[in-house]
């Protein structure tokens, strides 16, 4: 866990620092501004993660024949043991920090520059983030990847690389505490 939580701050100082290069302002490359709606966006942006999240719920219940919580078993002991409010800071904050600030924030704004635009840009930052996923289920797969064109949605729409942090943090804090609070079928309990 401290390993991961190294590897974050890393790229996090070197995604900073790499967005300076040519001049760069480091808000502006990485478009951490105040989103163009104000505060209310990220009301919104809640809203519209609860309705994708209920989507791909139904999905897996009706679809999905074995295990619908296959991907998050690897994460139940983390939740429950000892270092549960570690694996809260590295999944819930420094996973979303660092993934935003690369993918979405750097690469994504340097893609969307070239001839590929916003949509190709998008399509394969989003494509290189899931690959971080590539040990989940195939629904799993498809669910980060559409997550993943949902927080570029978020940037495109707001303008601002601070409502898919805020989003991708609180998705995945919840998801650390409920696995906590809440046991899963056939989980160790802790």
């Amino acid at each position: 866990m401290a390993t991961l939580l190294v590897w974050q701050a890393t790229t996090i100082v070197l995604t900073v620092s790499a967005s300076t290069l040519f001049g760069g302002r480091i808000r502006d490359v990485l478009a951490l501004r105040t989103p163009a709606a104000g505060a209310t966006v990220y009301g919104s942006a809640i809203l519209a993660m609860i309705a994708f999240q209920i989507v791909v719920s139904i999905v897996q219940f009706f679809f999905v024949s074995g295990d619908m919580f296959i991907d998050l078993r690897p994460f139940v002991e983390l939740a429950i043991g000892p270092n549960w409010a570690l694996a809260l800071i590295v999944i819930g904050i420094g996973a979303p920090l660092s993934e935003e600030l690369l993918f979405r924030g750097f690469l994504l704004s340097a893609l969307a520059k070239t001839r590929a635009g916003f949509t190709g840009a998008a399509l394969v930052t989003t494509s290189l983030w899931t690959a971080l996923h590539v040990n989940y289920s195939l629904l799993g797969i498809v669910e980060v990847f559409s997550i993943g064109l949902f927080f570029c949605w978020m940037l495109w729409r707001t303008g601002s690389l601070t409502v898919p942090i805020f989003c991708h943090a609180l998705y995945n804090a919840l998801i650390v505490c409920l696995l906590r609070f809440v046991t899963l079928p056939g989980a160790p309990v802790g």
